[in-house]
């Protein structure tokens, strides 16, 4: 019998199931980072449910400085969007990092991609994470990268990259924000976004230093709302390193998370 057999046995054995859920919640309270836990309708209800064990939300100085090593490095998932960086960015493109954290995507592209002159490159994120990034580009005397906490400030971007954050985002929806934006941007590259295809949930992280509700989208809504405000998909590809297990949930569970390339029709 396989380990995932196993697992079946217990999850589907109303007795050991008790215990695995007993079991499960004391790790997951604890230091089981990157795992998930419950569905939920809402977010508020995935909050109220959290342990007590840990904040909850991103707007800390703990998660600002979770990820500094990351500044040097890529993972496998950052090859398509570097893939198409190379060619979209142009003399004073003005791009839009969509949770771009302290600007990780910014630093650790840099050693692949020749940026060009006047590129503006802004991150958007909580005002606990862009003051670290703030200090941070003073400290490293950077050139075109700022910080926002407006995420309407997307209007007159070129390119809007996400890497792994508008599934934290409660409201608006990323096709909400796009559609009420003036000149919305022209190129999307949205990373490491938890797809499936069943109906979409939401469910609870543990993120290391806070746990964090977030969405589960249905492939083919998330895809369609930007396709219904103008967007063609040119791009997918899988994001082997990140699954989307939701323990004792199985219909709810996916192998992978995805990335997308999207550009705007003429």
């Amino acid at each position: 019998m396989t380990i995932s057999s196993y697992k079946a046995v217990i999850e589907n054995t109303p007795g050991l199931r008790v215990v695995a859920k007993r079991i499960y919640e004391r790790r997951f309270a604890g230091n089981a980072l990157g795992s998930f836990r419950g569905v939920f309708r809402t977010f508020e209800e995935a909050r109220l449910s959290a342990p007590k064990t840990k904040s909850i939300g991103f707007n800390s100085i703990e998660c600002a400085r979770q990820f500094e090593n990351r500044r040097s490095r890529i993972f496998s998932y950052d090859y398509p969007a570097i893939f198409w960086l190379r060619s979209l960015l142009q003399e004073g493109s003005r791009l839009f990092d969509l949770g771009g954290h302290i600007g990780l995507q910014f630093y650790s592209y840099a050693a692949y991609l020749d940026y060009p002159d006047g590129l503006q490159w802004m991150v958007c994120d909580l005002p606990e994470i862009t003051k670290e990034g703030e200090a941070l580009a003073r400290k490293q005397n950077c050139h075109g990268l700022s910080f926002t906490n407006r995420m309407e400030d997307v209007d007159g971007a070129e390119i809007l990259i996400a890497a792994g954050c508008i599934q934290y985002i409660e409201s608006p929806a990323l096709s909400s924000l796009l559609a009420g934006a003036k000149r919305k941007p022209r190129h999307l590259l949205l990373n490491k976004l938890p797809l499936y295809d069943g109906k979409p949930f939401v469910t609870l992280q543990n993120g290391g230093p806070a746990f964090h509700p977030q969405y589960v989208f249905n492939r083919e809504q998330f895809i369609g709302s930007l396709t219904a405000i103008g967007y063609r998909l040119v791009d997918r590809w899988d994001v082997d390193t990140h699954s989307g297990i939701i323990p004792f949930y199985p219909e709810h569970s996916f192998p992978c998370h995805s990335g997308l390339y999207l550009t705007l029709n003429n």
